[in-house]
């Protein structure tokens, strides 16, 4: 609990309910609060009974604990029925990462609206791929570029680049890109967490740099969509097109291989009333014609 508190700052409000009849009544309600857990002290049975009430009522998961044997079993659960963002501790940036988790938690309905808009174009990819996108999209965490994505995946980076690129997505980078935005679209509209502590949390030197991905995948600054949030589905709508959408190339009127009959021709004036036409020959000698 002390964890948490200090990783909330003053950013939220904490509710402990260390009783588990308490806590299954609490999530067998629709809300948008983030459930912070210890799979230590969780039983598989109960494990089993979170994830069916996740499963109807979705909301963002964090399980912060130790690897242990006690954990296990009901870790192994959570990370296969819900969409739980794992903090393991005694890692060397076990604050970093939880104060990440836990503010910024991805908005359930928007990731799910996004998802669906891409649905098609997701099906295109291969498994281990898509199943790492959807991953990143529902829990906000993940790999921070498209080298750490294709590590990810195992898959050389063309490879990897090459299926998406099929399937109809712009690039690897901008679908990373999109994870970030989607992880901290909650944060950026719906609390008054200082711009600057959300990019330091998602990685950017700065707010100005946040400022700059948003306008380009949301046509919209991070002040204008606290100020006037945008329905889900419109902020859906305009970021899957930013995903998907192709610039086609403009082909040049120029013709690249120009005609065996077309000859280079100069024009040269040596002091005389009217110039002198030259061209070449295709043997290079000159001909001339006044």
């Amino acid at each position: 609990m002390g964890y948490v508190y200090a990783a909330v700052a003053g950013h939220g409000i904490v509710e402990s309910i260390p009783d588990t009849r308490q806590l299954l009544g609490a999530l067998s309600l629709p809300s948008d609060d983030c459930l912070v857990l210890d799979p230590a002290l969780v039983t598989p049975g109960v494990a089993q009974s979170i994830a069916a009430c996740i499963a109807q009522f979705p909301r963002p998961v964090v399980a912060f604990s130790s690897v242990t044997t006690a954990a296990l079993e009901s870790s192994v659960i959570l990370a296969q029925r819900t969409p739980a963002r794992f903090v393991f501790r005694g890692t060397a940036n076990e604050r970093s990462l939880l104060e990440r988790a836990v503010l910024l938690t991805p908005d359930v309905e928007f990731c799910a609206e996004l998802l669906s808009r891409l649905d098609a174009n997701l099906n295109l990819l291969p498994g281990a791929i898509r199943e790492r996108m959807v991953a990143m999209f529902r829990t906000g965490d993940g790999p921070d570029s498209p080298d750490a994505l294709s590590a990810a995946v195992s898959l050389p980076r063309r490879t990897m680049d090459r299926y998406i690129a099929d399937a109809g997505f712009v690039s690897a980078r901008r679908m990373v890109e999109a994870t970030h935005l989607t992880s901290a679209y909650r944060a950026i509209t719906r609390s008054r967490i200082p711009f600057t502590t959300i990019a330091s949390l998602l990685g950017y030197k700065s707010h100005r740099t946040m400022d700059a991905q948003c306008s380009a995948l949301l046509d919209t600054t991070t002040g204008r969509l606290r100020t006037r949030p945008l329905r889900v589905a419109e902020v859906a709508d305009v970021l899957a097109m930013r995903l998907t959408e192709r610039k086609t190339r403009q082909r040049s009127s120029v013709p690249r291989n120009p005609p065996e009959d077309a000859k280079p021709s100069l024009t040269l004036i040596q002091g005389r009333p009217r110039p002198r036409h030259v061209r070449l020959k295709a043997s290079g000698e000159p001909t001339t014609k006044p």
